[in-house]
């Protein structure tokens, strides 16, 4: 299991929150959900696992390059 850093470490980085809403089924299976952060951006929404996984990844990648990156092609509207 990974370690937590070092409080010491921490204090020259970024902090943002970002929120999941999950749908799952019964079964706790993932059907759908939405990725939001404490921007003033559009949540974005995606079905299944690999929908989930692609948009963790295309946030992180936004963060990474300034958060200036426009939607990524697997937003799914609503």
């Amino acid at each position: 299991m990974p370690q937590r850093m070092d409080d010491g470490k921490l204090l020259d980085r970024h902090y943002i929150t970002l929120v999941l809403r999950l749908t799952l089924d019964q079964h706790g299976h993932l059907l759908q959900g939405s990725l939001a952060d404490t921007t003033h951006k559009p949540p974005e929404f995606f079905i299944g696992p690999a929908g989930l996984h692609q948009a963790v990844e295309a946030w992180l990648r936004q963060q990474q390059a300034g958060g200036d990156a426009g939607p990524t092609p697997h937003q799914h509207s609503s």
